[in-house]
C-alpha cells in the first residue's frame, strides 16, 4: 500500500508539469486572438454602427458599442474601404473594427473591443502583442495612448460611460514612445511585450488614460475627403496577435523599420463625379494609388478599374493613356526604379481580363516626373510620395 501511495503521489505532482508543458507547447507560435482580423462575422446582416458583436467573439466593454466595417456590409457608412468616418483599406481581409479613443471634453464616450482568448495565458510566460491602428480622415484629432489590458475576467460595464481609466501599470501593452498616432493614409503598428500574472483569459483594446495624460493634436481635414469631422480620435483596428515567446526569443516589433511604414502608406482618393460630366472627364477622375514598391492593385483600385471597363465599353472608340507614376525614392533606388512601367502594364493586363482590348491601351512610365495635381501644402513628405505613387488615366 505505501508503494502505491508513493506512485500515486508522485503521479498528482507529475500530471500538472506535464499539463502545463502540453499547455506551453500549444500555445508556442499561435495566436491566441480568436477572429483576430473580423473576418469571421455576420457582414451581410450589418446595418448600423455599434455592430461589433457581429463579429465572431468580439463584444464592446461598455454600453457605448464599438464598431464593425465589412465590403459585404448592407450600408455604405460601415463599409470598407469608404465609410462613414473615412476611406481605408482592410489591413487585413475585408473587415475591420472601429473605436473612439478620446473626445474633446467628453463630448463623445469612448468606446472599447474585448475578446476572449482561445487559451488561459500562463503566469510567467513572455508574450509578444501587437495590433494595427489607422485614424479616421474624419476625426477632429489625433491621441496616444491606445493600448491593450489583459484580465482574468471582462472588464467593464453595459452603462454608456465616457472611459474605462486604468492606472499605468494596468495597461499592459502600448507603444513605448507614447507617441500620437496621426496617420490616415495606411497603418500604426502597436506592439510589446507581456509577461503574465496567469490565467488572464480576455484583451481590452482602446484608451485606458486619463484625458491630461493623453497627447492629442488637432488634425485638418483632406480637401478630397467630404464629410463633417467629428470632434474625437477615431480610429479603425485590425490584425491583433497575441503570442507566446520561447525562453530565448526576443520581442521583436520592427518599429525602426521604415520600409514597413512606407509600405503600409497608401493614398487613397474618392473621384469628384458630378452628372453633367463628359466621359473623357469621368475617367480622367480616377486613379489607382500603390504602397511603396508595389505595383499590385488592392480591392478599392479593382473596384476602379471596374468602372473604367464599364465607360469604356460603353464608349468603343475611346483609347485610354496609362501612366505609371512613383515617388522620388522609387525613381532613384535600382531595384524600384521601373515600378512605375510596371504598375501601368499591370493595370492593363488587368483591363483585358475585364474584356478591354491591350489595343485600346497606349502605356507611359513617368518615373517621378509628374507631381500629382493633388498634392497640398499640407501635406507631410509620407502623404506627398503617397499621392505620387500611382496610375493615372487620360483619354486619347
Amino acid at each position: 500500500m505505501k508503494f502505491k501511495s508513493r506512485k500515486l503521489n508522485r503521479l498528482f505532482f507529475t500530471l500538472p508539469a506535464l499539463m502545463l508543458t502540453f499547455s506551453i507547447a500549444a500555445q508556442e507560435g499561435e495566436n491566441l486572438v480568436n477572429n483576430p482580423s473580423f473576418e469571421d462575422a455576420q457582414s451581410r446582416k450589418l446595418r448600423r454602427l455599434g455592430d461589433i458583436e457581429r463579429a465572431d467573439g468580439w463584444v464592446s466593454a461598455t454600453g457605448s458599442r464599438a464598431d464593425l466595417f465589412s465590403a459585404d456590409a448592407g450600408m455604405p457608412d460601415i463599409q470598407t474601404p469608404n465609410n462613414v468616418y473615412g476611406r481605408e483599406e482592410p489591413k487585413d481581409g475585408i473587415n475591420y473594427a472601429g473605436i473612439i479613443a478620446y473626445s474633446y471634453r467628453e463630448k463623445e464616450n469612448r468606446t472599447y473591443l474585448t475578446a476572449q482568448l482561445k487559451s488561459p495565458m500562463i503566469k510567467g510566460m513572455r508574450y509578444k502583442v501587437q495590433f494595427y491602428a489607422s485614424l479616421a480622415e474624419l476625426s477632429k484629432y489625433s491621441a496616444n495612448r491606445l493600448g491593450v489590458h489583459f484580465s482574468r475576467k471582462p472588464i467593464g460595464t453595459d452603462n454608456k460611460i465616457p472611459a474605462i481609466i486604468l492606472k499605468n501599470e494596468e495597461i499592459h501593452v502600448e507603444h513605448p514612445k507614447q507617441e500620437a498616432f496621426d496617420g490616415m493614409y495606411g497603418w500604426d503598428l502597436v506592439c510589446g511585450e507581456y509577461i503574465a500574472t496567469g490565467k488572464e483569459k480576455f484583451i481590452t483594446i482602446g484608451n485606458f488614460s486619463l484625458d491630461a495624460d493623453i497627447k492629442t493634436e488637432r488634425v485638418r481635414k483632406p480637401r478630397d475627403v467630404k464629410g463633417t469631422q467629428i470632434i474625437a480620435a477615431y480610429y479603425y483596428i485590425d490584425d491583433i496577435s497575441v503570442q507566446s515567446l520561447g525562453a530565448n526569443e526576443k520581442c521583436d516589433c520592427n518599429y525602426a523599420d521604415e520600409a514597413n511604414v512606407r509600405t503600409s502608406t497608401v493614398y487613397q482618393r474618392a473621384p469628384e463625379i458630378t452628372p453633367n460630366m463628359s466621359v473623357k472627364d469621368k475617367i480622367q477622375q480616377h486613379g489607382i494609388y500603390y504602397a511603396f514598391g508595389r505595383y499590385d492593385v488592392q480591392m478599392d483600385g479593382n473596384k476602379t478599374l471596374d468602372k473604367l471597363a464599364s465607360l469604356m465599353k460603353e464608349n468603343p472608340d475611346i483609347k485610354v493613356q496609362l501612366t505609371g507614376h512613383s515617388d522620388a525614392e522609387e525613381a532613384e533606388n535600382p531595384a524600384e526604379k521601373i515600378v512605375s512601367l510596371r504598375r501601368a502594364e499591370y493595370v492593363r493586363t488587368l483591363m483585358e481580363e475585364k474584356g478591354i482590348s491591350p489595343d485600346r491601351f497606349v502605356i507611359e512610365d513617368a518615373k517621378n516626373s509628374k507631381p500629382s495635381p493633388y498634392l497640398t501644402e499640407t501635406d507631410d513628405e509620407k502623404l506627398k510620395a503617397a499621392k505620387n505613387r500611382r496610375v493615372s488615366f487620360r483619354v486619347l
